[in-house]
């Protein structure tokens, strides 16, 4: 669950229209754990062996992910994020965790 968690988290900087071929995103969670997760244009990411597709509202600042197993997750960013290294937002999830993701890499 926690991977999840950090994959909905890492997709909410990702916006469709410009983004690069791929993103990644290192979250630390509020349970003091860090995970890093890699975004493809396609609408998919991986961390490690897991896979999760997303989809992102830009205007309203949520990511909704599905993981493997059908279960979804929403996260609500508190802020606007550049598509940039270093680059990072809070959020809330609506399993009530929140947290910090900062962009680490991009390629174009």
């Amino acid at each position: 669950m926690k991977k999840f968690l950090a994959a909905a988290i890492a997709a909410g900087f990702v916006a469709a229209p410009a983004f690069a071929a791929s993103i990644t995103v290192s979250f630390a969670n509020d349970d003091g754990t860090t995970q890093e997760w890699t975004f493809d244009g396609e609408g998919t990411a991986t961390s490690g062996d897991v896979s999760a597709s997303y989809t992102m509202d830009e205007e309203a600042g949520v990511l909704c992910a599905t993981m493997p197993d059908e279960s979804e997750i929403c996260v609500t960013f508190d802020e606007a994020v550049a598509q940039e290294v270093g680059a990072s937002s809070t959020y809330s999830l609506s399993t009530g965790g929140t947290g910090t993701a900062t962009i680490t890499a991009m390629t174009e």
